[in-house]
C-alpha cells in the first residue's frame, strides 16, 4: 500500500498495442518493485505489475521486455529474442544478438526451391492483449522445414476493481490481492487516514497515534478523556474504549474504527532524476 506517483515524461522506444503513460505510481517498502498506472482499455485500464510492459510467451518460453531501441522499437529476451528488423519486420530468433539481420537465400533448380542463410522466424500480426496468439513464420534455412510455432502476450499483474484507490485483484497468472492507496478508517463521522512513513516505528491514522506502547485517540491523561484501543486493521474493526483518569467525571463513547476506502495521500518527499546513455 505504500506507493510513490512519479510524473515524468518517459522517452523509451515504441511499444506495439502498448503506451506507457507520463507518469507511474512506483512501490516502496513492502510493494517495492511494483508498479501502478493506467495500462489502456486493451489491458484492463489501472493496473499494477512487476514489469512496465508485457511479456511474450514461444513455445512456453518467457522473453521479458528490455528498453533499449532497436529500430525505434523495444525488444524482447528470453530463449531467443523478438526484435524489430528493416527487412522482415518482426523477427523471432535465437543465436544472434538483438539487432542482427537475418539473412535468408534460395536457390531454383531442376524445379526445386532450396532455401538457405539464418534459422529464424518472422510474424506480422502481432499478438493481441487477451490471448490472443499471432503465427510465427519459419525463414532462412528453415523456410520449408521449420515448424511453425505461436507467439502471445503475456502479463501476470493485478486489475483495479473499482477506480485508482482500492483493490487490485490478480490476473494472467499474478497470485494475491494488492491495494493502491492510502487506507481511510472511519469511527462514527471522523476519519482517519494511516501516514506514508512510519515515525518512530509506527505509522500514525490522523488522530490515532501509538503513545507509550499503547495506540491512543487524544492526549493520554486529559481531564477530558482518551480512548485506548488496537492499530487499526484492514481485516475488521477496531474498539477504543473511552478512558479517563481516577475520579474524573469525564464522559464519552467507545468508538468502532474500520476501514472505509483508500485514497491518495498528501505527504511528499524529495526525487532525484538523472540521464544516463545505454551502451550496446
Amino acid at each position: 500500500m505504500s506507493f510513490h506517483y512519479m510524473p515524468g515524461q518517459f522517452r523509451v522506444p515504441k511499444v506495439p498495442n502498448f503506451t506507457l503513460p507520463d507518469g507511474i505510481w512506483c512501490g516502496a517498502d513492502s510493494d517495492s518493485g511494483l508498479f501502478a498506472f493506467d495500462a489502456g482499455y486493451s489491458w484492463g485500464g489501472r493496473i499494477m505489475s512487476r514489469e512496465l510492459c508485457y511479456s511474450l510467451s514461444v513455445g512456453g518460453s518467457t522473453l521479458k521486455p528490455v528498453f533499449s531501441s532497436i529500430n525505434g522499437y523495444v525488444y524482447w529476451s528470453g530463449s531467443g529474442y523478438v526484435y524489430y528488423t528493416q527487412t522482415y519486420g518482426w523477427v523471432y530468433m535465437s543465436g544472434m544478438f538483438p539487432g542482427y539481420e537475418p539473412l535468408e537465400d534460395y536457390d531454383y533448380k531442376d524445379g526445386e526451391t532450396t532455401w538457405t542463410g539464418d534459422s529464424f522466424y518472422t510474424f506480422y500480426s502481432f499478438p493481441q492483449p487477451g490471448g490472443g496468439a499471432a503465427t510465427l513464420t519459419p525463414r532462412g534455412s528453415i523456410h520449408d522445414r521449420g515448424e511453425q510455432k505461436e507467439i502471445a502476450a503475456v502479463w501476470p499483474r493485478w486489475k483495479s476493481k473499482r477506480g485508482e484507490f482500492g483493490e487490485y485483484e490478480p490476473v494472467d497468472g499474478a497470485e494475491g490481492t494488492r491495494w493502491l492507496g492510502l487506507p481511510r478508517f472511519r469511527g462514527g463521522s471522523e476519519y482517519f487516514v494511516r501516514s506514508f512513513a512510519k515515525t518512530n516505528g509506527h505509522f500514525t491514522y490522523g488522530r490515532i497515534r501509538h503513545v507509550d506502547g499503547k495506540w491512543v485517540i487524544g492526549e493520554p491523561g486529559s481531564d477530558a478523556g482518551w480512548h485506548e484501543g488496537s492499530e487499526p486493521s484492514r481485516e475488521g474493526s477496531v474498539t477504543f474504549k473511552f478512558t479517563k483518569k481516577e475520579g474524573s467525571e469525564a464522559r464519552g463513547q467507545d468508538i468502532s474504527v474500520s476501514l472505509y476506502d483508500h485514497v491518495k495521500g498528501d505527504e511528499r518527499e524529495k526525487a532525484y532524476l538523472g540521464e544516463v546513455a545505454i551502451w550496446r
